[in-house]
């Protein structure tokens, strides 16, 4: 297939590898210090030296016949995208996001009849320009609405699996996140992890925010959020005072506040204006 990959960072680069690897034809939409080292290197390099050759751009042509573009950059970097991507020739255009907002602005935005929605759960990190990452770790699934999509990726080495309510699965998505984003930013570069107290804090946090899907009409996505949500407080606590202390929340930390302060303020609206907790909590 001809894909291009709007968004380089360290999801988009796990993705376009995983899809040169498989043999497709893949170009990359790059930006800043991002697109200098693509276009120098012609391809995604890794952190033990592996290359996948990338074609390497810094904007979408029109008249480019893709049968996929895929994008990858944070939600509150989508809007100035949205008229590209419309007039865009491209057949598919998978959308690859945190969200709370649901994905009808964007259907609505793209036509029907060639959106797709997807978000990638794996390990990835950009060290020095270079790509380290894991997509097939436990747990590490990547949620597609669309099932040749989630048959394109599984071929890849990505496990996929289709979901019929995306917008279920993306707002309980974010609810369970934003806590485990708050507590990597109180502890990225700080000596200690996280206080039984803070964590309880966070943990209020979790229920709030899975209460407001609830109150969306929603199940919890996937099941094992309902048996976290049903669990009680002083395991959930102690989960967040554990996950406090892995690699993986502390790295999370280096992306900054942007994302969580953008899906917060989404939940506000949601909720209209009532997550006390949350929006306490907000950085």
């Amino acid at each position: 297939m001809k894909i291009i990959l709007i968004g380089t960072g360290r999801i988009g680069s796990a993705v376009a590898f995983c899809l040169a690897k498989a043999g497709h034809d893949i170009t990359v939409m790059a930006r800043g210090a991002r697109f200098d080292t693509l276009s120098r290197e012609g391809a995604i390099i890794t952190v033990d030296g592996q290359r996948m050759p990338v074609k390497v751009v810094q904007t979408l042509d029109p008249a480019a016949p893709y049968d996929l573009a895929i994008v990858t950059v944070p939600e509150h970097q989508v809007a100035p995208l949205l008229p590209a991507l419309s007039a865009s020739s491209a057949s598919t255009i998978l959308l690859m996001f945190n969200t709370f907002q649901g994905t009808e602005p964007y259907r609505a935005a793209i036509g029907i009849e060639r959106f797709a929605f997807g978000f990638p759960k794996m390990s990835a990190f950009l060290v020095d320009q270079r790509l380290r990452f894991r997509v097939d770790g436990p747990g590490m699934v990547t949620t597609l609405t669309n099932p040749a999509l989630a048959t394109l990726f599984r071929e890849a080495g990505m496990p996929s699996e289709v979901e019929d309510d995306m917008d279920a699965f993306l707002r309980s998505h974010v609810a369970f996140v934003v806590p485990s984003f708050l507590a990597a930013l109180l502890t990225w570069k700080r000596a200690t992890s996280l206080t039984w107290a803070e964590a309880r804090q966070l943990d209020v946090a979790w229920v709030e925010g899975f209460e407001l899907v609830q109150s969306l009409g929603h199940a919890l996505k996937p099941r094992l959020l309902g048996t976290l949500a049903g669990l009680p407080s002083i395991v959930r606590t102690g989960l967040l005072w554990i996950l406090s202390r892995t690699r993986p929340i502390k790295d999370l930390g280096e992306f900054g506040p942007t994302e969580t302060r953008a899906l917060i303020d989404a939940m506000a609206v949601a909720a209209s204006g009532n997550i006390p907790h949350l929006l306490a909590l907000r950085p």
